[in-house]
């Protein structure tokens, strides 16, 4: 049933513009990105080099996608739980054997294949260097895992905002102001003279930055995990609520 789920979620998302557009405008400036890294990088001597070309492109490309990544993920989700709470859709799914865990897996599935595209951007463009520059594929995989699970977790929040509202442009608004609090607050202070607060643990760009360093460690991971898992747990409690009025 998840299966079935996630498939028609899909489907449903291939045959609607949106995913094309951000596709084409996301590889459109990928593109423009990867040529000025290159320009750049070539244009200057070996003593200038601060960082290797995989590190500027892994920090320049994956960067910009995982931006693009938090402004899809709450367009996509909406019309998931929103539109369908303001069409009556939902109350079919509520009147169905289908029990409420197993829908919000097949939609949160649904919704990460289809932005998982997205995710691979950087990495099909760092193709056409393949046997030109000596380019570390290791941390280049880190950095698409990460760029992957932060795409997961946006999913996650984005399909919890579709689930507070009736109007889809509110749920998208909700979504992207969850995930503009996670991205903003490690910028708040942190408290007495600790290096590591609270907050710039909560930051989901901390945590990001790691992986596009090439290092995969098991606090970003359990991150990314955790905060994935909490959304999708609230949005199967608000659909519970929801069922018992």
């Amino acid at each position: 049933m998840i299966g079935s789920i996630a498939g028609r979620e899909v489907r449903s998302g291939l045959v609607t513009p949106l995913l094309w557009v951000l596709l084409g405008a996301g590889q459109i400036v990928l593109a423009w990105i990867y040529l000025k890294v290159i320009e750049d990088f070539t244009g200057l001597s070996a003593d200038e080099r601060v960082a290797s070309l995989t590190q500027e492109l892994a920090l320049n490309l994956f960067g910009f996608a995982a931006i693009v990544a938090m402004l899809a993920a709450p367009l996509l989700a909406m019309r998931m739980l929103s539109a369908e709470f303001r069409e009556g859709n939902f109350e079919l799914i509520g009147a169905s054997p289908v029990r409420l865990g197993e829908a919000v897996i097949g939609k949160f599935l649904g919704l990460l294949l289809l932005i998982t595209p997205l995710c691979l951007l950087p990495a099909v463009n760092l193709v056409m260097l393949s046997g030109i520059a000596d380019l570390d594929v290791g941390h280049l995989a880190a950095a698409t895992l990460g760029l992957w699970l932060a795409a997961a977790m946006f999913c996650a929040i984005g399909l919890y905002g579709s689930s507070l509202t009736t109007q889809p442009g509110a749920s998208v608004l909700i979504g992207f102001g969850l995930l503009l609090l996670l991205s903003v607050i490690g910028r708040a202070e942190s408290i007495g003279n600790q290096s590591v607060s609270l907050f710039g643990w909560l930051s989901w760009n901390e945590h990001l930055f790691w992986f596009l360093l090439g290092a995969i460690r098991a606090s970003d991971l359990a991150y990314f995990g955790l905060f994935t898992v909490f959304f999708l747990a609230l949005t199967h409690r608000r659909l519970a609520n929801l069922r018992l009025q």
